[in-house]
């Protein structure tokens, strides 16, 4: 039974998906910083304009409560110290047992990349190579420029940190606020494509309850 079957399961259906961009998926709340005019006007209803790093208290129990939330591919466009704040909100609109998913650019697939020197080579990255970095450096730039591009410098909201699981494990440890702290790997049976992972070929994925 994959996590979204279960959640529906124990009628758990309050979900919000943190940092959703323009990525509408059914069934979610969705919570990011563009202005509510540029939301189709479908998905208006179920949209929070909000900088979950910034809000404040008010501006949270305006969210509500929520049985589940996730965050793909986000928290690495915050420091960890940003992120630590980032998850103790997320804690603060989570219900009781509430479960919190975040996946991340694994750090470990992409450094085994640049070691063996596939890097720009791998074909799951053409798009941004020639989207943003061959406008940054030149087509021949080794691995070590294309890895930087990516990990540091993406042009509208660069990553802030890189993660392994490990790091993630970490960070949600330090914030002292969950717990059964687990890996989910795109073999598992909870995992399903888009609701845990969105890429899961470089996809590190952790799922933990709130205290």
């Amino acid at each position: 039974m994959t996590l979204c079957e279960k959640l529906i399961k124990e009628n758990k259906n309050r979900w919000l998906d943190v940092g959703c961009n323009k990525n509408f998926e059914v069934g979610f709340y969705y919570l990011d910083t563009w202005p509510i005019g540029k939301i189709p006007v479908e998905y208006r209803k179920k949209y929070f304009s909000l900088d979950i790093l910034k809000a404040a208290n008010k501006d949270l129990k305006l969210l509500g409560k929520f049985d589940f939330i996730r965050m793909q591919h986000v928290l690495e466009h915050f420091s960890y110290e940003e992120g630590l704040t980032v998850v103790s909100k997320i804690a603060k609109i989570l219900k009781n047992k509430g479960i919190f998913i975040a996946t991340v650019p694994d750090l470990k697939i992409h450094a085994n990349k640049y070691i063996n020197g596939k890097y720009k080579k791998w074909k799951t990255y053409d798009w941004w190579i020639k989207k943003w970095a061959t406008k940054r450096i030149p087509a021949d730039a080794p691995d070590s420029f294309y890895f930087s591009v990516f990990a540091y410098s993406l042009p509208i909201t660069p990553h802030k940190w890189c993660y392994d699981y490990d790091g993630l494990e970490y960070l949600l440890k330090l914030s002292g606020l969950f717990y059964k702290i687990q890996k989910v790997d795109f073999k598992d049976p909870l995992a399903s494509f888009p609701f845990t992972h969105n890429r899961p070929e470089e996809d590190v994925c952790i799922m933990a309850i709130k205290k």
